[in-house]
């Protein structure tokens, strides 16, 4: 890929995903949606690079490629489900990404971020419908799958980031029904476990991974690292997964050791305090 387009830049994994790609020196227009947590202080972090750039919805149909970049859409449908706002994707949304897709042939392929919960309920109807649609668009789909994940960045209604600050200003630990706590993955080895994986992938559309620790019971584990309250991690335990062999299983190529990764994510919390 020369281009990546993100949708939602400014949401928990999609900024990672922008950042990281920066980092690696590729330009990345990132499409603002709705609000994000900690707005502000992202722009901050992303808007020195000359390699980026930030465009609306709205001005997406006005937006033209030039011919010769190989240019990636990525959409983390993972964090408008964890944010519980599926709603952005109403009706012009989906017509105007539609719209640009028609108009600029040379993109190359969509990589779309999931929550793991789309494997196994039939809840979350919003983002199933829209995936259905971009099915229909005809280009090389990756689907990726995710269990919870967590880093800087991290918002409020994940547990990790609940209890970090509980321990600042004795808040109570209120545990979402939209976090997946079967496994767990520091964000920057989820983002590189997938841009690895979608260039080592054959060209083959609507293919699907389920990007996994390969520890057992490692959002546990994590958990009793923070010191969580027993009971309060065996009422939010998830069932265990039974996945469909038409999914690939991709273990990242690393798991970052939970006391140094966690120690980032502390950081931003006593930045924003």
């Amino acid at each position: 890929m020369d281009k990546v387009i993100i949708f939602g830049i400014y949401n928990f994994v999609s900024f990672h995903m922008g950042s990281k790609l920066l980092n690696k020196g590729l330009e990345v227009i990132g499409l603002h949606i709705g609000e994000a947590p900690f707005l502000e202080e992202k722009r901050l972090e992303v808007g020195r690079n000359a390699n980026f750039k930030e465009i609306s919805i709205s001005q997406l149909d006005a937006y033209r490629e030039d011919d010769t970049a190989k240019t990636t859409l990525i959409i983390s449908l993972y964090d408008l489900y964890i944010l519980d706002t599926e709603n952005i994707l109403q009706k012009q949304t989906v017509t105007s990404l539609e719209q640009y897709i028609e108009k600029n042939k040379n993109l190359t392929d969509i990589i779309f971020i999931l929550p793991i919960q789309l494997l196994i309920s039939n809840e979350a109807q919003a983002l199933r419908t829209f995936i259905e649609h971009a099915i229909a668009w005809r280009k090389k789909n990756r689907f990726y799958y995710l269990p919870a994940i967590y880093g800087p960045w991290q918002p409020s209604m994940f547990t990790f980031q609940q209890a970090l600050m509980a321990k600042r200003d004795d808040s109570v630990i209120r545990a979402s029904k939209r976090e997946w706590t079967g496994d767990i993955l520091f964000v920057d080895d989820a983002v590189e476990a997938i841009l690895a994986s979608s260039e080592n992938s054959d060209a083959v559309d609507n293919m699907n991974f389920l990007i996994e620790s390969g520890k057992e019971n490692y959002w546990v584990q994590c958990a009793e690292q923070l010191k969580l309250d027993k009971v309060m991690i065996e009422g939010v335990q998830s069932e265990q997964l039974e996945i469909d062999k038409t999914i690939k299983r991709v273990t990242v190529k690393r798991v970052t050791p939970f006391n140094n990764s966690i120690e980032e994510q502390i950081e931003i919390v006593k930045r924003l305090i």
